[in-house]
């Protein structure tokens, strides 16, 4: 204390120093806090579905989606789904890229909120060589973050594993609530050549197909009970015939390649 009194400065530097390790320590709490949850919720999943897939060797790459279906994508959205994904993967559970996952949305046109029916999961699941899904979402529930997930088989899209985990709403989680993550860039289909007439317009009808048959369902379909609507750009050219026929919004499970076979015969 006597050299505290001679060099008052000191005094104050270990008082500041003190109070900075404080906050530090509290922040360091609630991080370690949120870790440990996700980490247990992790393992959780991790064993139901190293369980499920005993009998193979290489059946174990996963499929993670983690959504926010109030609020939308958030930068804690996107930070749990993160330390999620690490998290799975050190226990050994193959976890399929954001990346891949965008590039098969992206190909196959699948609106984002399609991605919320589970036999859509499934079949894109498919596409990116995953044998299961993740299926999680993150509500508020007073002062807690409540993230529930569902494990799902890929091959007929039927839930074996369910798992829950709940964390304070501190203020440093709160502010990453608040900071919305911005959407993607919409998808701009490619304008049609000038030259084609527009259906209904200066003089030229409205192309009617003589014959209209419904697309057949893939097999995948059928059994993730898939459905929806292909929206298709087409050019009906002077033989009566389809041609340069695009996806304008899609559907997973092969559905669309079912629409393009078909199209091109109904004209």
């Amino acid at each position: 204390m006597p050299l505290l009194k001679k060099v008052p400065t000191l005094g104050r530097i270990l008082r500041i120093s003190a109070a900075a390790l404080v906050i530090f320590f509290c922040v360091a709490v609630q991080s370690h806090a949120q870790q440990t949850q996700i980490d247990s919720l992790a393992a959780k999943v991790a064993s139901a579905i190293h369980k499920s897939f005993k009998k193979t060797s290489d059946q174990q790459s996963v499929m993670v989606m983690i959504s926010e279906p109030v609020t939308g994508p958030t930068e804690l959205g996107a930070t749990i789904a993160n330390e999620f994904r690490s998290a799975l993967a050190a226990r050994g559970i193959s976890v399929v890229s954001d990346a891949k996952l965008q590039q098969t949305e992206d190909e196959e046109k699948i609106p984002a909120l399609g991605l919320r029916d589970r036999g859509t999961l499934a079949c894109v699941a498919s596409d990116v060589g995953a044998w299961a899904v993740v299926d999680g979402t993150i509500r508020v529930s007073g002062n807690k973050f409540d993230v529930t997930t569902s494990v799902l088989r890929v091959e007929n899209a039927k839930v074996f594993s369910t798992a829950h985990t709940g964390f304070d709403r501190t203020p440093e989680l709160a502010e990453l609530k608040d900071r919305r993550v911005p959407s993607p860039p919409v998808r701009k289909t490619p304008e049609l050549t000038t030259n084609i007439p527009e259906p209904g317009k200066n003089g030229y009808t409205i192309p009617t197909c003589l014959y209209c048959p419904n697309p057949r369902y893939s097999d995948r379909a059928f059994a993730a009970r898939e459905q929806g609507t292909v929206v298709l750009d087409v050019v009906i050219a002077p033989d009566g015939k389809a041609h340069s026929v695009s996806v304008r919004q899609g559907l997973s499970c092969g559905l669309n390649q079912q629409a393009l076979d078909t199209i091109e015969n109904v004209y």
